[in-house]
C-alpha cells in the first residue's frame, strides 16, 4: 500500500465537477485507491462516495493506492488536488 497526504487547493473544495475529474483520472489506474477525510473514507473511483466527504478548502487528506501502479496513481492524483483552481 502507497498513501500520500495532500491538501485541497480549489477554492471551491472539490464538489460535484471537479470530484468527477478526479473519478474519471482514478479510473485510469487498475489498483484500489481510496480517499481518507476527517475519519472517513471513500473509492476514489465513485463519485458518490467522494461526495460523501468533506472535501473543503485547505482540508488534508490522504490519498492510498493497492494493486499495480499504485505509486503512480497516488503521485498523480494528489498532484491533480494540489493544482485544482
Amino acid at each position: 500500500m502507497y498513501r500520500q497526504s495532500v491538501t485541497i487547493a480549489a477554492k471551491q473544495g472539490i464538489h460535484t465537477r471537479p470530484a468527477a475529474l478526479l473519478v474519471q483520472q482514478a479510473k485510469q489506474y487498475p489498483c484500489d485507491i481510496v480517499v481518507y477525510c476527517n475519519g472517513k473514507q471513500a473509492s476514489a473511483k465513485s463519485l458518490y462516495r467522494l461526495q460523501t466527504l468533506s472535501l473543503a478548502h485547505g482540508t488534508e487528506i490522504e490519498v492510498s493506492a493497492s494493486g499495480d501502479q499504485a505509486e503512480q496513481a497516488v503521485d498523480s492524483l494528489c498532484r491533480f488536488i494540489a493544482n485544482m483552481d
